[in-house]
């Protein structure tokens, strides 16, 4: 999975040093300390990231600061996790192991050996896993990530394909915070678009109480359907395509405001079988050429948009 983030954001650590904000970091800490806490509910670890990225930002943007200190990171993950009552995951999550404060010791080149010297993994699964975490690494254009972060890139990759990671977490009973019925949306949609949501190309997926959003997923398997055009295809030819789908995005979007009476919800999108499109239809096959292609795909759909995402997520 590609993710592709917004605005960057520095952390300050005690020693002095800095580093970028790293959310899937954070979640995976998150998730550690909801595990040894003895609670089942770890998927709640990506929306309080997702939450503590997306406040820290608005914070930052509104104070014209550039950075922030760890403490403030922390003390908004405890009281996130407080406030949903997971007191022991917040106690955890202060008592466990913190980040070191240099970080981004490791490069591209390094990523093999590394991988070689800490994980019990035979040359050729070495080999797989770090193409796969190079690949990752250019999506957020890292050129050196943090230890913690490679280690974590390294044992998801290998334990399970980042393309069948499910959609749809459970949900915590009384945290949820579902989008409107589907009926509901399509019926404030124009009758040209009501399509978009009955042939499942686009759909709101259920959110949480935890991080409220408007969670769009674009499904290319059936968008692209009956592409009149032999491979490789280019963006330009996809243009007509990607702009009337983008047009009902923004509709859905709007349609989901309204029904929520909230218009300043944040918006995450989720390209379905973008990465599969790529390879099949454009004819790119290095994994490297496959991430800088779903990533440019991904920038030129959302520059349609009328809202910009606050994140996006390539699948």
């Amino acid at each position: 999975m590609i993710e592709i983030s917004s605005n960057a954001l520095s952390i300050l650590y005690p020693d002095g040093t800095s580093a970028v904000f790293d959310a899937a970091e954070l979640s995976a800490r998150i998730a550690r300390s909801c595990h040894d806490a003895g609670t089942a509910d770890a998927w709640i670890a990506d929306d309080i990231a997702l939450s503590v990225e997306f406040a820290l930002q608005k914070h930052l943007q509104q104070s014209g600061r550039k950075s922030i200190p760890l403490a403030e990171i922390e003390s908004r993950v405890v009281s996130i996790l407080e406030d949903a009552g997971y007191a022991d995951a917040a106690e955890k999550f202060l008592s466990g192991e913190r980040p070191p404060g240099e970080m981004g010791k490791i490069t591209q080149a390094d990523v093999h050996g590394f991988l070689l010297s800490k994980l019990q993994l035979d040359p050729e699964e070495a080999d797989a896993v770090a193409v796969k975490v190079i690949s990752a690494m250019h999506a957020i254009r890292a050129e050196r990530c943090s230890v913690r972060l490679i280690l974590e890139l390294a044992r998801h990759f290998r334990e399970t394909a980042a393309e069948n990671r499910p959609a749809v977490r459970p949900v915590r009973p009384g945290k949820a915070s579902p989008p409107p019925a589907p009926g509901e949306i399509a019926a404030r949609l124009p009758e040209s678009q009501r399509r978009y949501m009955k042939e499942g190309i686009l759909a709101l997926r259920t959110g949480s109480a935890l991080f409220e959003s408007i969670r769009l997923d674009v499904d290319f398997h059936p968008l692209m359907k009956n592409l009149p055009f032999a491979p490789p295809v280019t963006e330009l030819l996809l243009a007509p395509r990607l702009m009337e789908c983008a047009e009902a995005a923004d509709s859905v979007c709007r349609a989901a405001e309204e029904c929520c009476g909230n218009p300043e919800l944040p918006l995450v999108v989720t390209l379905l079988h973008a990465k599969e499109f790529v390879r099949s239809r454009m004819l790119c096959e290095e994994e490297d050429s496959v991430t800088r292609c779903a990533r440019s795909l991904s920038d030129y759909f959302c520059s349609m948009l009328r809202e910009r995402p606050f994140k996006v997520f390539c699948r």
